[in-house]
């Protein structure tokens, strides 16, 4: 088969030539105004992505200066993704210790209601397992812990006596 197209001849030629009017060059002098106008845009474009990627950068920067672990000297420098998950994993631990003090809290309440009075014992560094009544499951709604606590809902806990 003599005709047949070859593979060579499907495939386009590398580098590919494309000719200066579609490239926005040639073609007398009104060329030359509109390649001018390219160019300036291109530029300012650039400039515009340099300023975002700046921005970008200065604000991880700022984020791995708040975050614990982030800036130790035997880490060096985070990069993109590590700064976000820390920061994830951060806020993700921080929200699970309020909502640890808040258990504690409504536990301390419910022990207003005692006649002896209740001695504060020392939280365990976070992380290791707490022995509270409410430490474990689903948060429950206050009215619920102190009833999960005493049977009842507590008539001093202030949340228990809000209403909605």
């Amino acid at each position: 088969m003599a005709g047949a197209p070859t593979l060579e001849s499907l495939s386009p030629r590398w580098p590919l030539r494309l000719s200066s009017s579609v490239l926005g060059g040639g073609g007398g002098g009104g060329g030359s105004k509109k390649s001018k106008e390219q160019k300036a845009l291109r530029l300012n474009i650039n400039a515009r992505e340099r300023r975002r990627m700046h921005d970008l950068n200065d604000a991880l920067d700022e984020l791995r200066a708040v975050i614990p672990y982030a800036h130790s000297p035997s880490v060096r420098k985070l990069s993109k993704i590590a700064t976000l998950l820390l920061a994830k994993n951060y806020i993700l631990m921080q929200a699970q210790a309020l909502d640890e003090m808040r258990r504690l809290v409504a536990y301390l309440n419910q022990g207003q209601g005692l006649a002896a009075p209740v001695a504060a014992a020392p939280l365990p560094p976070f992380g290791q397992a707490a022995v509270y009544p409410f430490s474990a499951g689903a948060p429950l709604p206050c009215p619920d812990k102190c009833a999960a606590f005493s049977g009842t809902p507590s008539a001093l806990c202030k949340h228990c006596n809000e209403k909605p």
